[in-house]
């Protein structure tokens, strides 16, 4: 035991002695570099979904990519709700952005229009019929009727609150229930939202504190994948699949 004590002293002796001799740091005035901006903040939601960043292809092959909004501009396109997004009149709004997955697979937004969840589109080339990927706006064209037109509007209208809901302040409580107003009036436009201690947020989820919506909203759960894109009109928060409070 005295040993180990002798040791102790010895190490201490020796730290004492070389931090000593090390020389005091200089003083700097810190000048940061990197400012923190919104760097959306001055156009509008439709201005960033017709952006570079929000068009991104995969770049080997041109492939689209599930973050970026290139069904979303089409969608919008097709609903002639380009001015909905590009209003400039009211910033009091969030735009819960549907990306490409959103549009793509069982269940999302082209099924839910065309009754098919196809991207393919068939075109005359050189005289002949010819099959293949479609683009965005081709798939698009696919909404040929009223009915189908509809749909897809009322899916863009639900998609829009109507008052600006970022996750901090709006949602200040976690594990609450914040109930907003999207473009659809009357029970059917209600949407929820709620929030973890770890600013998750998830729309229209029951599961950690009652909710008066019924299954056919709470069955569609979906939870927010990218949040607070600052607009001059409003704020976006991207999703990855639609939510609905009754079946489109």
């Amino acid at each position: 035991m005295k040993k180990q004590i002798k040791y102790l002293l010895v190490f201490i002796a020796l730290a004492f002695t070389f931090s000593c001799d090390l020389p005091l740091q200089d003083t700097y005035d810190f000048d940061p570099e990197l400012t923190i901006v919104d760097p959306y903040a001055d156009g509008t939601a439709w201005d960033f979904f017709n952006s570079p960043n929000a068009l991104r292809v995969r770049e080997s092959d041109g492939a689209l990519l599930g973050d970026s909004y290139n069904y979303l501009v089409a969608a919008i396109e097709k609903a002639g709700f380009v001015d909905l997004y590009n209003q400039t009149d009211n910033a009091d709004r969030t735009y819960l952005m549907l990306n490409n997955n959103a549009f793509r697979g069982g269940g999302d937004v082209i099924q839910l229009v065309t009754g098919s969840s196809s991207e393919d589109v068939t075109v005359i080339e050189n005289g002949v019929p010819v099959t293949r990927p479609g683009t965005p706006a081709e798939v698009m064209e696919r909404v040929d009727t009223p009915e189908e037109l509809e749909v897809l509007r009322t899916i863009l209208r639900y998609h829009i609150v109507d008052a600006y809901m970022a996750i901090i302040p709006q949602l200040a409580e976690t594990n609450t229930q914040y109930i907003f107003q999207t473009l659809i009036p009357g029970e059917g436009g209600q949407i929820a939202f709620l929030r973890d201690d770890r600013y998750r947020t998830d729309i229209n989820d029951d599961r950690r504190a009652p909710l008066p919506f019924p299954s056919s909203a709470t069955g569609q759960r979906e939870r927010i994948r990218n949040q607070n894109y600052i607009f001059n009109n409003g704020i976006g928060h991207s999703i990855n699949d639609p939510v609905r409070y009754f079946p489109y």
